[in-house]
């Protein structure tokens, strides 16, 4: 299961995080490999998703390539 087809107040685990070189290195480096979350809202295009302390808004083509481990 991707981060994009999880639903509004879902909460898990990142299990894997895909794309590019340079998205993967980016999340990775802001600790979202193994972090936990909660989704607070989404829309075709985008998911807000909390980590702890901070909260990102993803691009729906990011989201989709981010594995999860739903809670």
């Amino acid at each position: 299961m991707t981060l994009f087809d999880c639903s509004v107040n879902g909460s898990g685990t990142v299990t894997q995080i895909g794309g590019g070189d340079a998205t993967h290195r980016r999340l990775v480096d802001l600790g979202l490999l193994g972090a936990r979350f909660h989704v607070r809202a989404r829309n075709k295009h985008s998911v807000l998703v909390d980590f702890g302390p901070m909260s990102c808004v993803i691009q729906s083509s990011v989201a989709a390539n981010i594995t999860i481990l739903e809670r």
